[in-house]
C-alpha cells in the first residue's frame, strides 16, 4: 500500500536522526494507530511511535533518549531537568530512572506532574541559561549533577556524580563550589554525594555499591586497587574493591559483573569456557595475596542487608570502630 510506502520512508528517515515517529496531521495519527494495533509499530510515548523491528535493537538508553529527542523537537521551548538531563549528558548509569520524564518550570508557567512527566522549578535567573545537547534543552551539566544529588537517595546520588568524574566532565572542586552556591534545598545531602564519590570506580555498579558501603558505616574501600601475584611479578590484577585494616588483614570485595558471561562481544576470544576458566584463575591469584575475599552481586548491594552481611562476616572494618 501507498500508505506503508510513505510510513516505511519516513520511518527510515527517523531512525538516521534518532527519533521517533508523530503525527503531523490527523491523518498520519490515525495511520500511526492503525499500525499500532496490527503490531507493527510501537506506541512508546505520548505520540510517539517506532517500528517494532527498529525499537526492539535498541538498549534501554538508547529508547530513553529517542523518546526525549522527539519531545524536544514537539516542544521546542521545553527545558529538561535532573535524571533527564543527566542522561542526555551522559552521566545516568541506572536503567531505574528511566521511567520519569523531568522537565523545569518557572513561576509563571508551573505545571503539575501527571502520567511520566515530572516539573521542577527552576530560578528564573538560570531559566535562560539552558544548553542544547545532542538537540534537546537541558540544564547545564553543574545545575544537573546538584539537582540529582540533592532529590536522589545518596547511593544514585553518588552515581551521577561519580560518572561526571569518571568522564572528566568536571572537576571535584568545581562540583562541589557550585553545590554550595546553586540555589536549592538538601544542600548537605548533595555535598555529601560528590564529596564521597571515589572518582575511580568503572562504572555505575561499583559506584552504587561502593556508597551502599559508605552510607552502611564501613571504611570507605579503595577501588581498583592493582594487586601482584607473588609467584609472578608480571601478572597484576585490580580489585574492585578492598581495605587494609590496621590488624594488618588485607580484605577484597569484588563485585560481579554477569554481563561478561552473558554477552557474548565480552568472551574471552569469544569463548564463554575460556572466560569462565580465566576469571576462576584471576581469582585464585587474588587469594592468595587476600586474607578474606568477598563476591557479591549488584542486587544484594540494591538489597543492602545481603551485602552488608558479608562485609560484617569478613570483619570488614566500620568507620565507627
Amino acid at each position: 500500500m501507498r500508505t506503508n510506502t510513505v510510513l516505511n520512508k519516513r520511518c527510515e528517515e527517523l531512525d538516521r536522526l534518532r527519533l521517533c515517529a508523530w503525527g503531523r496531521t490527523e491523518a498520519e495519527r490515525r495511520t500511526l494507530l492503525r499500525h499500532a494495533a496490527s503490531g507493527d509499530m510501537l506506541r512508546v510515548a505520548r505520540s510517539c511511535y517506532a517500528r517494532a523491528s527498529s525499537w526492539n535493537t535498541l538498549d534501554p538508553v538508547e529508547r530513553y533518549r529517542r523518546i526525549i529527542r522527539t519531545m524536544a523537537v514537539l516542544h521546542p521551548d521545553w527545558v529538561f531537568g535532573d535524571m533527564t538531563a543527566a542522561t542526555m549528558h551522559g552521566i545516568n548509569d541506572s536503567r531505574r530512572h528511566l521511567d520519569d520524564i523531568h522537565l523545569m518550570t518557572d513561576r509563571r508557567r508551573h505545571s503539575h506532574d501527571h502520567a511520566r512527566l515530572r516539573y521542577h522549578l527552576l530560578p528564573d535567573d538560570e531559566f535562560d541559561q539552558s544548553q542544547v545537547v545532542d538537540g534537546v534543552r537541558v540544564t547545564p551539566l553543574d545545575r544537573t549533577i546538584f539537582d540529582c544529588t540533592r532529590r536522589l537517595e545518596f547511593p544514585d546520588g553518588l552515581c551521577v556524580a561519580e560518572s561526571a568524574l569518571r568522564q572528566s566532565l568536571i572537576s571535584r572542586e568545581h562540583m562541589t563550589d557550585r553545590c554550595r552556591t546553586l540555589s536549592g534545598r538538601f544542600r548537605r545531602k548533595a555535598l555529601r554525594a560528590v564529596t564521597l564519590a571515589p572518582g575511580g570506580t568503572e562504572n555505575g555498579g561499583e559506584a552504587y555499591a561502593y556508597a551502599v558501603m559508605v552510607d552502611e558505616g564501613f571504611v570507605p574501600p579503595s577501588v581498583q586497587e592493582e594487586i601482584i601475584n607473588p609467584f609472578d611479578l608480571s601478572r597484576r590484577d585490580r580489585v574492585d574493591f578492598s581495605w587494609h585494616t590496621e590488624d594488618g588483614r588485607f580484605i577484597v570485595a569484588e563485585l560481579d559483573g554477569r554481563i561478561k558471561y552473558t554477552d557474548p562481544s565480552m568472551y574471552k576470544d569469544g569463548s564463554l569456557p575460556k572466560t569462565i576458566i580465566e576469571e576462576k584463575e584471576r581469582e585464585e591469584r587474588i587469594r592468595l595475596v587476600a586474607d578474606d575475599m568477598v563476591r557479591f552481586s549488584f542486587a544484594e548491594a540494591y538489597r543492602r542487608h545481603p551485602l552488608t552481611a558479608k562485609l560484617a562476616k569478613a570483619r570488614v572494618p566500620r568507620s565507627d570502630d
